[in-house]
């Protein structure tokens, strides 16, 4: 197994330590296998995506109340991160949670935020690595620092992208428009802020996107439309915004969409392809 998907499966079972997403994969999962032909059709997994707010929302009726529980946020991160890794696998970029043993220091560094002489880093966010073709040949076996090496010494062939994860829409939308602003600013100097530390910023990577995904919990989608301050605010973000529903013009997009805007550069061929070619070499369900 190369160092790629080495990465990825520590990036999976860091999942599992997650209550709130343990707690309700015994119903997701099922959800999951019921929409995807028990994981072997490749349009139905891409399209999974549209499906994923359906599915975290599935819990509520098992008497799960997942979505309204405090830990319905960090249970949303994972099961989106668990979407993007699984149509990743077998490709050159892998998903994690922001846990300091599996985000490389020069990507924690030069995402770093620096205010007078506090340092922070942006709320708790799925990290996207996207590694150069060279990383899929290391068949060395995997240590983290490994892994933060290989990535300080090839850092401008290696696509960063941060999503941050809500499950509400309207209460957060302002976060992430100003996060975007930020990074895209790479700080403000009269007000002591900047981007980067230990000589590392996002400037340093191939590419750098910020974007933000929703469920979201709120009921009516019809709400949102095209002039509502919350999709105003996540309109322009440099990755995008997106929601686990089907995309509705002008207003989000589909999660499954966020490969083709941001990371299609990780596939060797078309997305649905990839898919179809991982589920004959390598059983896709591993993961479930």
């Amino acid at each position: 197994m190369n160092m790629i998907e080495t990465y990825r499966m520590d990036a999976m079972r860091n999942l599992k330590n997650v209550n709130s997403f343990s707690d309700s994969w015994t119903v997701w999962k099922q959800e999951i296998l019921n929409f995807t032909d028990n994981m072997k059709d490749a349009q139905s997994i891409f399209k999974l995506g549209d499906k994923l707010a359906h599915i975290f929302q599935s819990t509520n009726s098992s008497g799960r109340a997942q979505a309204s529980l405090s830990g319905g946020g960090a249970a949303w991160e994972c099961l989106v991160c668990w979407y993007m890794n699984t149509i990743f696998t077998g490709s050159r970029a892998v998903v994690t949670r922001p846990t300091a043993n599996l985000v490389p220091q020069a990507i924690r560094d030069a995402t770093c935020i620096v205010y007078g002489n506090a340092q922070t880093n942006t709320e708790s966010d799925l990290i996207v690595v996207s590694l150069p073709t060279s990383a899929s040949y290391m068949v060395e076996h995997y240590k983290p620092d490994h892994l933060s090496n290989f990535v300080a010494e090839n850092i401008s062939d290696v696509t960063v992208g941060v999503i941050q994860c809500k499950t509400n829409w309207n209460d957060n939308a302002q976060i992430p428009m100003l996060w975007d602003m930020v990074y895209r600013a790479e700080g403000f100097d009269g007000h002591s802020v900047r981007v980067g530390r230990n000589g590392y910023t996002p400037k340093n990577f191939k590419d750098f996107s910020y974007s933000f995904v929703t469920v979201p919990s709120q009921k009516d989608l019809g709400k949102f439309k095209s002039n509502s301050m919350s999709v105003k605010r996540v309109r322009n973000l440099s990755g995008g915004n997106y929601w686990g529903h089907e995309t509705k013009s002008d207003v989000a997009l589909s999660v499954s969409e966020i490969f083709n805007c941001n990371f299609g550069h990780a596939f060797d061929e078309s997305i649905i392809k990839h898919i179809d070619n991982t589920i004959k070499n390598q059983n896709l369900s591993f993961f479930l």
